[in-house]
């Protein structure tokens, strides 16, 4: 990835931020900064590559705008350089609100949780929070209360093979596209990442379940699911913290 140091400060921070979206230290991608925008290549463009490069995408834009530059993203811009997955360009000054600073703030601190996750009840508000996360990036995240039914598509899903574990009656969600291109595929990644960042901002750990890659092997048993022709592109499980224990009076 080239660097150079005339590169200000918010170009750097903000690559550095699209680099945390892989908790494993590796990305598949190369940002080259040029005047006015960044670059974001792609050699590799298997569904899961795809997917992790929205999430970066998604990651620099929010540096950016935190650190007061208001950025927009174009995705393959260049039919000629079918590498060529986004570029982010880097506009006029801006004000970020305050939900893009809190997103922002968690980019470092998001991790990946493991079942099993705390068995409070995800507050109607949180669970408006991320289907309209999902939404904002164009993905539909469908959430499954605790119920009969989550217990059906867990059976389902670890019939087939996909899910170890066994159910555990969190809140379930899956997150669909609207498409199955390319294109939509780095914009399941943008989806993902904002869910992800808002589950954090909001106090909901998550688990991946099945990233998109897995999703994908798994559509027929989730489409029969769901109904329809939907896209799945990932499988989430959501905690909550329980409300704390009242206090007992002590006797006199």
């Amino acid at each position: 990835m080239p660097r150079t140091l005339s590169e200000p400060d918010y170009v750097r921070s903000a690559i550095a931020a699209a680099e945390r979206a892989f908790p494993e230290g590796e990305h598949p991608f190369r940002a080259e900064p040029a005047r006015g925008r960044i670059d974001v290549l792609l050699d590799d463009g298997d569904r899961e590559a795809l997917a992790a490069c929205g999430a970066a995408v998604l990651n620099m834009q929010l540096a950016l705008r935190a650190a007061g530059h208001a950025a927009t993203v174009d995705l393959f811009p260049d039919r000629t350089r079918p590498e060529l997955v986004a570029v982010v360009w880097i506009r006029a000054t801006c004000t970020p609100n305050a939900r893009e600073r809190a997103l922002a703030r968690a980019i470092p601190a998001r991790h990946e949780h493991h079942r099993p996750l705390p068995d409070g009840t995800v507050p109607l508000s949180v669970r408006n929070a991320l289907v309209q996360a999902a939404a904002r990036e164009e993905g539909e995240l469908v959430l499954l209360d605790p119920s009969a039914e989550v217990g059906t598509l867990e059976r389902r899903l670890t019939e087939a093979g996909w899910l170890t574990g066994g159910p555990t009656g969190g809140l379930l969600g899956v997150l669909n596209s609207r498409t199955d291109t390319v294109r939509g595929q780095v914009q399941t990644g943008r989806a993902l990442q904002r869910v992800l960042l808002t589950s954090s901002v909001q106090g909901a750990p998550v688990a991946i379940l099945l990233r998109p890659e897995a999703a994908q092997k798994a559509r027929p048993e989730l489409r029969g699911f769901l109904g329809g022709q939907v896209n799945p592109q990932a499988v989430l499980e959501f905690g909550y913290p329980p409300p704390p224990l009242p206090e007992q009076r002590r006797r006199r």
